[in-house]
């Protein structure tokens, strides 16, 4: 990268910083920070991956965030829509949102948009956001358009602020604006990572540990102490302490200021931590054709109580749940894939497989088992959505619909206590 001063004076230096494949940024360094101002007719929006040496430092000035976000909007409009700052009749300044816009056309007439910029906005702060939008502003607007800016917002936090009706925009090209009048209806997908990302001080939700705590507070009802899920977990309060925190910074759990979960947005949780779950690689796998064919095989292993130890996930067990298609692949943890693959006469392959034998990466995974009236032991509802999510061919479908059921019956499964895994 070259950079060259441009401009200097006792509280401001401005650069002009080139970056070799020719993308270039204005910077203005005060005596607290760095504010880049990407020069628009030269920095692509989208798919940048320069950085600064000292990241922590770098960041947009709330004018030069909402000057971006307002010329990134208006070159998505048709060109006869004309995007600029709102005239507000001797109203005086707003007390609420950073800016107010006004976007015009001429047969349509116009629509008010309020803008609310931010450097960064967790899933947590949308709650708050929305409180503080439903003041007398909004009833004096009757109904604005609501628009937040950022840098970048997570796949968590866009979701959010749809649920709560609100538009969105992102300098990475996530893009959700709805306006009634003008008519305006504009989405684009942008990154789903933080291209500038903050060094990481809490837990991630990946990994067997923290799939192991999600579903015990997927599958049992709050409240529960922090305590209390580590001990039934068999996982350290610490750690258990650092997921639910960011878990509560993602809007998916709740605590109150005693650190008790008092609610668990359980099903956003299950997707949430399906993102990060493969069930083909996160454990050891083993995929074959059985002879007879899937359906044979299975109602074989029902009817033979000399069966090996097996527990059934996948389509079939979604299909006792809820069905979308007759199931074809059959999916078993084993204790021991040898035994199971001379008991079903299984033959090896890579290709076209309607047997899949799984070796559990965490044996928690197959405890907290519901069993059949034939007597087979299942997954419990949970992990059954985390290997469907996290399967391949029709198998996330099926993980949908099981979801779709145990949101529609919460009552028929979610117990009253904490179970304690066996380890």
């Amino acid at each position: 990268m070259a950079a060259q001063a441009i401009n200097k004076s006792p509280e401001t230096l401005t650069w002009q910083a080139t970056f070799p494949q020719g993308t270039s940024f204005l910077l203005e360094e005060t005596r607290e920070s760095r504010i880049m101002f990407p020069n628009q007719a030269e920095f692509p929006l989208a798919g940048n991956s320069a950085t600064w040496e000292n990241r922590d430092v770098v960041r947009y000035s709330e004018g030069a965030l909402l000057a971006q976000a307002r010329t990134q909007l208006a070159a998505l409009l048709p060109e006869d829509f004309e995007l600029g700052e709102a005239v507000l009749d001797d109203q005086g300044p707003f007390d609420g949102p950073d800016a107010v816009w006004q976007l015009r056309e001429q047969h349509a007439g116009y629509g008010l948009i309020l803008v609310e910029a931010k450097q960064s906005l967790t899933p947590r702060d949308v709650s708050r956001l929305r409180e503080r939008l439903s003041g007398p502003v909004m009833r004096l607007m009757r109904g604005p358009t609501v628009l937040v800016v950022a840098p970048w917002l997570s796949p968590r936090t866009r979701a959010l602020l749809e649920e709560a009706g609100h538009s969105y925009l992102d300098l990475t090209g996530n893009v959700r604006f709805r306006i009634d009048r003008p008519a305006v209806y504009l989405r684009l997908q942008g990154a789903d990572r933080d291209p500038n990302p903050k060094p990481q001080s809490q837990a991630r939700l990946q990994g067997p540990k923290a799939r192991r705590l999600v579903r015990l507070l997927v599958e049992a009802t709050p409240p529960y102490r922090s305590k209390s899920l580590a001990e039934a977990a068999g996982l350290t309060p610490g750690y258990v302490s650092k997921v639910l925190s960011s878990l509560d910074e993602q809007a998916l759990v709740e605590r109150n200021q005693r650190g008790l979960v008092e609610h668990v947005d359980w099903p956003a949780l299950l997707l949430s931590s399906a993102g990060s779950y493969d069930m083909l690689r996160n454990n050891q796998a083993s995929t074959f054709i059985a002879q007879e064919g899937a359906r044979a095989l299975y109602a074989r292993i029902l009817a033979d109580i000399r069966r090996p130890d097996v527990v059934l996930t996948g389509s079939f067990a979604a299909s006792s749940i809820a069905q979308v298609a007759a199931p074809a692949q059959l999916v078993l943890y084993v204790a021991d894939p040898e035994l199971m693959r001379r008991f079903g006469r299984l033959l090896p392959t890579d290709r076209g497989a309607d047997v899949v034998l799984l070796k559990p990466e965490d044996t928690a995974q197959v405890e907290g088992t519901r069993t059949t009236d034939d007597g087979l032991r299942q997954v419990g509802l949970g992990q059954l959505v985390l290997d469907c999510l996290g399967g391949n061919g029709r198998l996330p479908e099926e993980g949908q619909a099981v979801l779709d059921w145990m949101r529609a019956h919460e009552d028929e499964w979610r117990r009253p206590d904490l179970p304690r895994l066996d380890r």
